[in-house]
Protein backbone atom coordinates (compact mmCIF):
# COMPACT_ATOMS: atom_id res chain seq x y z
CA UNK A 1 0.00 0.00 0.00
CA UNK A 2 3.07 2.58 0.85
CA UNK A 3 4.20 1.92 -2.68
CA UNK A 4 1.05 2.47 -4.40
CA UNK A 5 0.64 5.57 -2.04
CA UNK A 6 4.18 7.02 -2.85
CA UNK A 7 3.55 6.36 -6.95
CA UNK A 8 0.34 7.74 -7.16
CA UNK A 9 1.49 10.78 -5.23
CA UNK A 10 4.27 11.44 -7.30
CA UNK A 11 2.39 10.83 -10.67
CA UNK A 12 -0.04 13.63 -9.59
CA UNK A 13 2.59 16.01 -7.87
CA UNK A 14 4.42 15.78 -11.46
CA UNK A 15 1.55 16.35 -13.36
CA UNK A 16 0.94 19.29 -11.83
CA UNK A 17 4.06 20.42 -12.58
CA UNK A 18 3.34 19.26 -15.92
CA UNK A 19 0.60 21.34 -16.65
CA UNK A 20 1.99 24.17 -15.15
CA UNK A 21 5.46 25.07 -16.80
CA UNK A 22 5.60 26.58 -20.00
CA UNK A 23 7.52 24.86 -22.84
CA UNK A 24 11.32 24.60 -22.49
CA UNK A 25 13.26 25.62 -25.57
CA UNK A 26 14.20 21.47 -26.41
CA UNK A 27 10.48 20.62 -25.82
CA UNK A 28 9.67 23.03 -28.55
CA UNK A 29 11.87 21.30 -30.62
CA UNK A 30 11.29 18.12 -29.85
CA UNK A 31 7.62 18.21 -30.72
CA UNK A 32 8.86 18.12 -34.71
CA UNK A 33 10.39 14.75 -34.01
CA UNK A 34 6.95 13.89 -33.57
CA UNK A 35 5.64 15.26 -36.89
CA UNK A 36 8.60 13.59 -38.56
CA UNK A 37 8.76 10.55 -37.47
CA UNK A 38 11.78 8.51 -38.69
CA UNK A 39 14.26 5.82 -38.02
CA UNK A 40 16.54 8.51 -36.29
CA UNK A 41 17.31 11.98 -35.82
CA UNK A 42 20.36 14.19 -35.95
CA UNK A 43 20.39 15.26 -32.69
CA UNK A 44 19.31 12.16 -30.80
CA UNK A 45 17.82 8.58 -31.34
CA UNK A 46 14.45 7.34 -32.20
CA UNK A 47 12.82 7.32 -28.17
CA UNK A 48 12.29 10.83 -27.92
CA UNK A 49 10.26 10.80 -31.35
CA UNK A 50 7.97 8.29 -30.32
CA UNK A 51 7.14 9.85 -26.90
CA UNK A 52 6.41 13.06 -28.91
CA UNK A 53 4.29 11.41 -31.14
CA UNK A 54 2.34 10.26 -27.98
CA UNK A 55 1.66 13.07 -26.83
CA UNK A 56 0.80 14.72 -30.00
CA UNK A 57 -1.93 11.64 -30.23
CA UNK A 58 -3.64 13.50 -27.14
CA UNK A 59 -3.08 17.01 -28.44
CA UNK A 60 -0.97 19.94 -28.81
CA UNK A 61 -0.50 21.53 -25.81
CA UNK A 62 2.55 21.28 -23.58
CA UNK A 63 0.56 19.13 -20.90
CA UNK A 64 -0.31 16.48 -23.93
CA UNK A 65 3.30 16.23 -24.46
CA UNK A 66 4.54 15.78 -21.32
CA UNK A 67 1.90 13.31 -20.73
CA UNK A 68 3.56 10.27 -21.95
CA UNK A 69 6.78 11.31 -19.90
CA UNK A 70 4.74 11.44 -16.85
CA UNK A 71 3.59 8.55 -17.35
CA UNK A 72 6.93 6.59 -18.25
CA UNK A 73 8.24 7.50 -15.41
CA UNK A 74 5.72 6.26 -12.61
CA UNK A 75 6.79 2.61 -14.60
CA UNK A 76 10.27 3.24 -14.34
CA UNK A 77 10.22 4.10 -10.80
CA UNK A 78 8.05 1.27 -10.48
CA UNK A 79 10.51 -1.00 -12.21
CA UNK A 80 13.53 0.40 -10.23
CA UNK A 81 11.72 -0.58 -6.45
CA UNK A 82 11.04 -3.93 -7.73
CA UNK A 83 14.80 -4.51 -8.28
CA UNK A 84 15.36 -2.76 -5.46
CA UNK A 85 13.58 -5.04 -3.19
CA UNK A 86 15.30 -8.02 -4.61
CA UNK A 87 18.90 -6.74 -4.10
CA UNK A 88 18.40 -5.02 -1.06
CA UNK A 89 14.58 -5.94 0.65
CA UNK A 90 10.87 -4.10 0.75
CA UNK A 91 12.57 -0.97 2.97
CA UNK A 92 14.57 -0.36 0.71
CA UNK A 93 12.16 -0.22 -2.31
CA UNK A 94 10.17 2.23 -0.27
CA UNK A 95 13.06 4.38 0.54
CA UNK A 96 14.48 4.22 -3.45
CA UNK A 97 10.89 5.12 -4.68
CA UNK A 98 10.00 7.91 -2.08
CA UNK A 99 14.04 9.47 -3.13
CA UNK A 100 13.17 9.12 -6.64
CA UNK A 101 10.05 11.02 -6.69
CA UNK A 102 11.71 13.65 -4.28
CA UNK A 103 14.83 13.97 -6.61
CA UNK A 104 14.12 17.28 -8.64
CA UNK A 105 16.68 16.92 -11.72
CA UNK A 106 15.98 13.26 -11.76
CA UNK A 107 12.27 13.50 -11.94
CA UNK A 108 11.68 16.50 -13.81
CA UNK A 109 14.26 15.57 -16.28
CA UNK A 110 12.96 12.04 -16.71
CA UNK A 111 8.96 12.55 -15.92
CA UNK A 112 7.78 15.95 -16.20
CA UNK A 113 9.82 17.42 -19.70
CA UNK A 114 9.70 15.87 -23.42
CA UNK A 115 13.39 15.28 -22.86
CA UNK A 116 15.30 11.88 -23.78
CA UNK A 117 15.68 11.11 -20.38
CA UNK A 118 11.95 10.05 -20.23
CA UNK A 119 12.29 6.84 -22.21
CA UNK A 120 16.25 6.20 -21.07
CA UNK A 121 15.20 6.21 -17.69
CA UNK A 122 12.59 3.65 -18.69
CA UNK A 123 15.14 1.38 -20.47
CA UNK A 124 17.97 2.00 -17.72
CA UNK A 125 15.13 0.48 -15.16
CA UNK A 126 14.03 -2.52 -17.43
CA UNK A 127 17.91 -3.21 -16.91
CA UNK A 128 17.96 -2.87 -13.49
CA UNK A 129 15.16 -4.87 -13.08
CA UNK A 130 16.38 -7.52 -15.53
CA UNK A 131 19.67 -7.98 -13.88
CA UNK A 132 18.41 -8.30 -10.37
CA UNK A 133 16.55 -11.18 -11.97
CA UNK A 134 19.79 -12.75 -13.36
CA UNK A 135 22.46 -12.31 -10.85
CA UNK A 136 25.26 -13.79 -13.63
CA UNK A 137 24.35 -10.40 -15.62
CA UNK A 138 24.73 -12.68 -18.53
CA UNK A 139 21.87 -14.45 -20.09
CA UNK A 140 21.36 -18.78 -19.80
CA UNK A 141 18.94 -19.36 -22.35
CA UNK A 142 17.52 -17.79 -25.61
CA UNK A 143 14.51 -15.97 -23.71
CA UNK A 144 16.74 -14.08 -21.38
CA UNK A 145 19.24 -13.40 -24.46
CA UNK A 146 16.20 -11.36 -26.04
CA UNK A 147 15.19 -9.75 -22.91
CA UNK A 148 18.48 -8.55 -22.62
CA UNK A 149 19.40 -7.51 -26.27
CA UNK A 150 15.96 -5.88 -26.38
CA UNK A 151 17.02 -3.76 -23.30
CA UNK A 152 20.24 -3.10 -24.58
CA UNK A 153 18.31 -1.67 -27.86
CA UNK A 154 16.01 0.80 -26.23
CA UNK A 155 18.86 1.98 -24.02
CA UNK A 156 20.69 2.83 -27.45
CA UNK A 157 17.74 3.99 -28.79
CA UNK A 158 16.94 6.82 -26.37
CA UNK A 159 20.33 8.44 -26.02
CA UNK A 160 23.63 9.10 -27.29
CA UNK A 161 25.58 9.19 -24.26
CA UNK A 162 23.67 6.27 -22.12
CA UNK A 163 26.08 3.90 -24.81
CA UNK A 164 28.38 4.51 -21.62
CA UNK A 165 26.72 2.03 -20.00
CA UNK A 166 26.94 -0.92 -22.49
CA UNK A 167 30.85 -1.35 -22.11
CA UNK A 168 30.80 -0.52 -18.20
CA UNK A 169 28.02 -3.58 -18.02
CA UNK A 170 30.41 -5.73 -20.25
CA UNK A 171 33.69 -4.47 -18.08
CA UNK A 172 32.06 -5.74 -15.11
CA UNK A 173 31.21 -9.18 -16.59
CA UNK A 174 34.24 -9.47 -17.66
CA UNK A 175 36.06 -8.97 -14.16
CA UNK A 176 33.75 -11.41 -11.91
CA UNK A 177 34.11 -15.17 -12.62
CA UNK A 178 31.01 -15.84 -12.28
CA UNK A 179 29.57 -13.58 -14.49
CA UNK A 180 32.39 -13.99 -17.19
CA UNK A 181 31.79 -17.46 -17.57
CA UNK A 182 28.68 -17.04 -19.13
CA UNK A 183 30.82 -15.98 -22.51
CA UNK A 184 31.56 -19.14 -22.59
CA UNK A 185 27.52 -20.06 -24.03
CA UNK A 186 26.23 -18.66 -27.42
CA UNK A 187 23.82 -16.69 -24.98
CA UNK A 188 25.39 -13.41 -24.40
CA UNK A 189 26.64 -13.18 -27.88
CA UNK A 190 23.16 -13.52 -29.49
CA UNK A 191 22.12 -10.86 -26.77
CA UNK A 192 24.56 -8.36 -28.63
CA UNK A 193 23.22 -9.91 -32.14
CA UNK A 194 19.64 -9.06 -30.87
CA UNK A 195 20.72 -5.33 -29.89
CA UNK A 196 22.65 -5.21 -33.07
CA UNK A 197 19.66 -5.93 -34.79
CA UNK A 198 17.06 -4.22 -32.77
CA UNK A 199 19.03 -0.68 -32.51
CA UNK A 200 19.46 -0.95 -36.12
CA UNK A 201 17.74 1.90 -36.71
CA UNK A 202 19.95 4.34 -35.31
CA UNK A 203 23.02 2.75 -37.30
CA UNK A 204 20.39 2.55 -40.90
CA UNK A 205 19.27 6.41 -40.77
CA UNK A 206 23.40 7.80 -39.98
CA UNK A 207 24.88 5.36 -42.48
CA UNK A 208 22.04 6.79 -44.85
CA UNK A 209 23.19 10.55 -43.47
CA UNK A 210 27.31 10.13 -43.63
CA UNK A 211 27.17 9.21 -39.99
CA UNK A 212 26.40 12.94 -39.32
CA UNK A 213 24.77 12.38 -35.62
CA UNK A 214 27.69 10.74 -34.24
CA UNK A 215 30.34 13.17 -35.62
CA UNK A 216 28.26 15.77 -34.64
CA UNK A 217 28.73 14.76 -30.96
CA UNK A 218 31.76 13.53 -31.03
CA UNK A 219 32.92 16.71 -32.79
CA UNK A 220 32.31 19.25 -29.72
CA UNK A 221 34.53 16.73 -27.45
CA UNK A 222 37.49 16.94 -29.53
CA UNK A 223 37.60 21.04 -30.02
CA UNK A 224 41.18 21.95 -28.71
CA UNK A 225 39.59 23.90 -25.70
CA UNK A 226 41.21 23.22 -23.11
CA UNK A 227 40.99 22.06 -19.69
CA UNK A 228 39.64 24.37 -16.77
CA UNK A 229 39.60 22.27 -13.55
CA UNK A 230 36.65 24.85 -11.85
CA UNK A 231 34.48 24.26 -14.62
CA UNK A 232 34.21 20.32 -13.60
CA UNK A 233 34.09 21.82 -9.74
CA UNK A 234 31.11 24.25 -10.88
CA UNK A 235 29.06 21.38 -12.48
CA UNK A 236 29.36 18.97 -10.01
CA UNK A 237 28.12 21.86 -7.15
CA UNK A 238 25.47 22.67 -10.06
CA UNK A 239 24.73 19.12 -9.77
CA UNK A 240 24.22 19.14 -6.06
CA UNK A 241 22.23 22.03 -6.20
CA UNK A 242 19.65 20.43 -8.58
CA UNK A 243 19.51 17.51 -6.63
CA UNK A 244 18.67 19.64 -3.60
CA UNK A 245 21.79 19.31 -1.88
CA UNK A 246 20.66 16.99 1.13
CA UNK A 247 20.03 13.98 -2.27
CA UNK A 248 22.86 14.80 -4.00
CA UNK A 249 25.16 14.66 -0.49
CA UNK A 250 23.23 11.05 -0.76
CA UNK A 251 24.03 9.89 -3.93
CA UNK A 252 27.47 10.75 -3.34
CA UNK A 253 27.26 8.87 -0.17
CA UNK A 254 26.01 6.02 -2.03
CA UNK A 255 28.61 5.90 -4.86
CA UNK A 256 31.70 6.08 -2.65
CA UNK A 257 30.34 3.96 1.08
CA UNK A 258 30.15 0.42 0.72
CA UNK A 259 27.17 -0.86 1.88
CA UNK A 260 26.80 -2.75 5.14
CA UNK A 261 25.57 -6.55 4.84
CA UNK A 262 25.49 -9.97 3.17
CA UNK A 263 28.01 -10.47 0.30
CA UNK A 264 25.28 -10.42 -2.30
CA UNK A 265 24.59 -6.51 -1.24
CA UNK A 266 28.14 -5.90 -1.58
CA UNK A 267 28.10 -7.40 -5.04
CA UNK A 268 25.27 -5.44 -6.08
CA UNK A 269 26.92 -2.05 -4.92
CA UNK A 270 29.80 -2.95 -6.96
CA UNK A 271 27.53 -3.70 -10.03
CA UNK A 272 26.01 -0.46 -9.77
CA UNK A 273 28.85 1.64 -9.45
CA UNK A 274 30.20 -0.09 -12.32
CA UNK A 275 27.45 0.86 -14.13
CA UNK A 276 27.65 4.41 -12.89
CA UNK A 277 31.04 5.56 -12.23
CA UNK A 278 32.49 6.12 -16.08
CA UNK A 279 29.34 8.48 -16.76
CA UNK A 280 30.70 10.43 -13.41
CA UNK A 281 33.96 10.49 -14.27
CA UNK A 282 33.19 11.30 -17.93
CA UNK A 283 30.82 14.32 -17.92
CA UNK A 284 32.84 16.02 -14.42
CA UNK A 285 36.18 16.08 -16.79
CA UNK A 286 34.34 17.13 -19.96
CA UNK A 287 32.70 19.95 -17.86
CA UNK A 288 36.15 21.57 -17.75
CA UNK A 289 36.59 21.14 -21.66
CA UNK A 290 32.80 22.62 -22.57
CA UNK A 291 29.38 23.18 -21.42
CA UNK A 292 27.85 19.67 -20.40
CA UNK A 293 24.24 20.00 -20.02
CA UNK A 294 22.56 19.17 -16.64
CA UNK A 295 21.02 16.30 -18.04
CA UNK A 296 23.75 14.27 -18.92
CA UNK A 297 24.47 13.21 -15.70
CA UNK A 298 20.76 12.07 -14.77
CA UNK A 299 21.28 7.95 -16.06
CA UNK A 300 24.15 8.04 -12.99
CA UNK A 301 22.18 9.35 -10.19
CA UNK A 302 19.11 7.52 -11.51
CA UNK A 303 21.05 4.42 -11.38
CA UNK A 304 22.27 5.11 -7.75
CA UNK A 305 18.73 5.39 -6.60
CA UNK A 306 18.68 1.87 -5.63
CA UNK A 307 21.81 1.87 -3.18
CA UNK A 308 20.48 5.46 -1.51
CA UNK A 309 17.31 3.51 -0.72
CA UNK A 310 19.54 0.62 0.66
CA UNK A 311 21.75 3.16 2.59
CA UNK A 312 18.57 4.81 4.34
CA UNK A 313 16.71 1.53 5.46
CA UNK A 314 19.81 0.91 7.51
CA UNK A 315 19.52 3.93 9.25
CA UNK A 316 18.29 4.50 12.61
CA UNK A 317 15.44 6.78 12.29
CA UNK A 318 15.41 7.47 15.80
CA UNK A 319 18.64 10.06 15.15
CA UNK A 320 17.38 13.42 15.76
CA UNK A 321 19.27 14.88 12.69
CA UNK A 322 18.07 12.08 10.07
CA UNK A 323 14.25 13.22 10.89
CA UNK A 324 15.13 17.07 10.91
CA UNK A 325 17.26 16.48 7.42
CA UNK A 326 14.11 14.17 6.50
CA UNK A 327 11.27 16.24 7.87
CA UNK A 328 13.23 19.48 5.77
CA UNK A 329 13.12 18.08 2.81
CA UNK A 330 9.86 16.43 2.14
CA UNK A 331 8.27 19.91 3.53
CA UNK A 332 10.80 22.16 1.39
CA UNK A 333 10.78 20.81 -1.99
CA UNK A 334 8.00 20.29 -3.07
CA UNK A 335 6.52 23.73 -2.16
CA UNK A 336 9.62 25.49 -3.17
CA UNK A 337 9.05 23.30 -6.90
CA UNK A 338 5.73 24.75 -7.29
CA UNK A 339 6.68 28.09 -6.55
CA UNK A 340 9.30 27.86 -9.04
CA UNK A 341 6.66 26.64 -11.62
CA UNK A 342 4.26 29.50 -10.83
CA UNK A 343 7.17 32.11 -11.27
CA UNK A 344 7.87 30.31 -14.54
CA UNK A 345 4.21 30.73 -15.70
CA UNK A 346 3.27 33.89 -13.74
CA UNK A 347 5.75 35.70 -12.25
CA UNK A 348 4.86 35.47 -8.75
CA UNK A 349 8.03 36.64 -7.69
CA UNK A 350 8.15 40.05 -9.29
CA UNK A 351 8.65 42.21 -6.75
CA UNK A 352 12.20 40.14 -5.99
CA UNK A 353 12.90 38.84 -9.18
CA UNK A 354 11.67 41.40 -12.15
CA UNK A 355 10.75 39.79 -15.72
CA UNK A 356 13.31 41.47 -17.44
CA UNK A 357 15.92 39.79 -14.77
CA UNK A 358 14.36 36.43 -14.69
CA UNK A 359 15.15 33.85 -17.45
CA UNK A 360 12.43 31.90 -16.96
CA UNK A 361 10.03 34.55 -18.45
CA UNK A 362 11.79 34.13 -21.90
CA UNK A 363 10.09 30.26 -22.37
CA UNK A 364 6.74 31.54 -23.80
CA UNK A 365 2.88 30.12 -23.08
CA UNK A 366 1.38 28.93 -26.76
CA UNK A 367 -1.41 31.15 -25.31
CA UNK A 368 0.10 34.17 -24.56
CA UNK A 369 1.43 34.14 -28.33
CA UNK A 370 -1.64 33.38 -29.70
CA UNK A 371 -3.08 35.89 -27.99
CA UNK A 372 -0.82 38.49 -28.83
CA UNK A 373 -0.93 37.81 -32.50
CA UNK A 374 -3.83 37.94 -32.89
CA UNK A 375 -4.17 41.91 -31.48
CA UNK A 376 -2.09 42.27 -34.36
CA UNK A 377 -4.01 41.74 -37.75
CA UNK A 378 -1.34 42.36 -40.53
CA UNK A 379 0.88 39.58 -38.47
CA UNK A 380 -1.75 37.14 -37.88
CA UNK A 381 -3.16 37.22 -41.70
CA UNK A 382 0.23 37.26 -43.23
CA UNK A 383 1.16 34.13 -40.59
CA UNK A 384 -2.71 32.12 -42.13
CA UNK A 385 -1.19 32.85 -45.55
CA UNK A 386 2.15 31.66 -45.37
CA UNK A 387 3.83 28.82 -47.50
CA UNK A 388 6.75 28.52 -44.73
CA UNK A 389 6.90 30.03 -41.37
CA UNK A 390 10.94 30.48 -40.25
CA UNK A 391 12.85 31.46 -37.61
CA UNK A 392 16.87 31.50 -37.62
CA UNK A 393 17.25 29.97 -34.19
CA UNK A 394 16.46 26.51 -34.84
CA UNK A 395 14.60 26.21 -31.01
CA UNK A 396 11.98 29.06 -32.06
CA UNK A 397 9.24 27.71 -34.85
CA UNK A 398 8.00 25.08 -31.73
CA UNK A 399 6.66 27.89 -29.77
CA UNK A 400 4.75 29.39 -32.70
CA UNK A 401 3.49 25.93 -33.95
CA UNK A 402 1.91 25.01 -30.65
CA UNK A 403 0.36 28.93 -30.62
CA UNK A 404 -0.91 28.37 -33.88
CA UNK A 405 -2.09 24.80 -34.37
CA UNK A 406 -4.64 24.46 -36.89
CA UNK A 407 -4.66 28.03 -37.78
CA UNK A 408 -1.97 27.87 -40.47
CA UNK A 409 -1.28 24.92 -43.07
CA UNK A 410 2.52 26.29 -43.73
CA UNK A 411 5.29 24.33 -42.88
CA UNK A 412 7.80 25.00 -40.18
CA UNK A 413 11.59 25.21 -40.62
CA UNK A 414 14.68 27.02 -39.59
CA UNK A 415 16.90 29.25 -41.89
CA UNK A 416 19.83 29.46 -40.29
CA UNK A 417 23.84 27.62 -40.69
CA UNK A 418 22.11 25.72 -37.76
CA UNK A 419 19.23 24.24 -38.52
CA UNK A 420 19.48 20.72 -36.76
CA UNK A 421 16.82 18.14 -37.43
CA UNK A 422 15.23 21.25 -40.49
CA UNK A 423 18.22 20.03 -42.78
CA UNK A 424 16.92 16.62 -43.01
CA UNK A 425 13.17 16.99 -42.40
CA UNK A 426 12.78 19.56 -45.56
CA UNK A 427 12.33 17.53 -48.38
CA UNK A 428 14.50 18.48 -51.33
CA UNK A 429 13.84 21.40 -53.33
CA UNK A 430 12.17 22.50 -50.42
CA UNK A 431 10.47 26.31 -50.27
CA UNK A 432 11.08 26.27 -53.97
CA UNK A 433 8.67 29.75 -55.04
CA UNK A 434 7.31 29.44 -51.53
CA UNK A 435 6.17 32.91 -49.66
CA UNK A 436 6.31 32.94 -46.22
CA UNK A 437 7.01 34.82 -42.78
CA UNK A 438 10.23 34.93 -40.54
CA UNK A 439 10.41 35.83 -36.98
CA UNK A 440 12.51 35.53 -33.99
CA UNK A 441 13.21 37.69 -30.79
CA UNK A 442 14.06 40.93 -31.06
CA UNK A 443 17.94 41.48 -30.88
CA UNK A 444 18.86 44.92 -30.15
CA UNK A 445 21.08 46.65 -33.21
CA UNK A 446 20.53 43.97 -35.59
CA UNK A 447 16.54 44.15 -36.43
CA UNK A 448 15.64 40.61 -38.63
CA UNK A 449 14.53 42.72 -41.86
CA UNK A 450 18.12 43.73 -41.97
CA UNK A 451 19.83 40.05 -41.92
CA UNK A 452 20.98 37.96 -44.87
CA UNK A 453 19.24 34.86 -46.09
CA UNK A 454 20.15 32.92 -49.15
CA UNK A 455 17.53 32.48 -51.78
CA UNK A 456 15.40 35.46 -50.84
CA UNK A 457 16.61 37.97 -52.99
CA UNK A 458 13.47 40.92 -52.43
CA UNK A 459 13.46 43.29 -49.67
CA UNK A 460 12.19 41.59 -46.43
CA UNK A 461 9.06 43.40 -45.41
CA UNK A 462 8.90 44.18 -41.79
CA UNK A 463 5.11 43.25 -40.27
CA UNK A 464 5.51 44.18 -36.48
CA UNK A 465 7.09 43.70 -33.53
CA UNK A 466 4.68 41.96 -30.83
CA UNK A 467 5.44 41.51 -27.13
CA UNK A 468 4.28 38.56 -25.44
CA UNK A 469 2.72 39.33 -21.97
CA UNK A 470 3.36 36.77 -19.11
CA UNK A 471 0.67 37.48 -16.36
CA UNK A 472 0.06 40.80 -17.89
CA UNK A 473 3.82 42.11 -17.57
CA UNK A 474 5.93 42.51 -21.05
CA UNK A 475 8.30 39.11 -21.49
CA UNK A 476 9.37 38.55 -24.49
CA UNK A 477 9.26 41.22 -28.07
CA UNK A 478 8.60 39.07 -31.27
CA UNK A 479 9.98 40.67 -34.62
CA UNK A 480 7.99 39.63 -37.70
CA UNK A 481 8.81 40.05 -41.72
CA UNK A 482 7.62 38.92 -44.56
CA UNK A 483 9.29 37.78 -48.19
CA UNK A 484 8.43 37.55 -51.88
CA UNK A 485 8.81 33.82 -53.33
CA UNK A 486 12.24 32.26 -53.07
CA UNK A 487 14.12 32.34 -56.28
CA UNK A 488 14.77 28.30 -55.71
CA UNK A 489 15.20 25.68 -53.18
CA UNK A 490 16.37 27.10 -49.97
CA UNK A 491 20.07 25.96 -49.21
CA UNK A 492 20.54 23.59 -46.15
CA UNK A 493 23.82 23.37 -44.81
CA UNK A 494 24.51 19.41 -44.04
CA UNK A 495 27.64 20.01 -44.64
CA UNK A 496 28.11 22.45 -41.96
CA UNK A 497 26.49 20.00 -39.33
CA UNK A 498 29.31 17.40 -39.69
CA UNK A 499 31.81 19.31 -38.40
CA UNK A 500 30.01 19.87 -35.21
Amino acid sequence: MAVAIVLALGFVFRFVLAALLPPGYDEAYYLFYGQNLSLSYFDHPIAVGLWSWFGQGLGTTPLALRFPSVCSYTLALGLLGSATARWFGPQARFWTLLVGSFCPLVFICGGVLLLPDAPLLLALALLLWWLSRHPRATPANARQAFELGAVFAAITLSKYHALLVLPALLGWTLTHRKARSGWRTPWPWLAVMVWGLLSSPLWIWNHHHGWVSLLFHTGRTTQDLGYAPDGSLLFLLSQLGMLFPPIGILLLLSLWVCPSGEVRCREVAGLLRWLVWPQVVVFVLLAGRMQVMASWLVPAWWMLLPLAGHWLSRRNWRSLQLRAVGFSTASILPPLLLLVAGQARWGLLEPLLPTRSDPSAQLMRPQDISRTIQAHPAIWQALQKADVIASHRYEMPGFLALALGSNTQARFTAFSDDPRGFAFWDPPGAFSAANGVIFAPVEPGRPLHQRQFPRITSRLEPLGVVQVRRAGRPSVELEFVRFAPLSGAYPLPPARLRQG
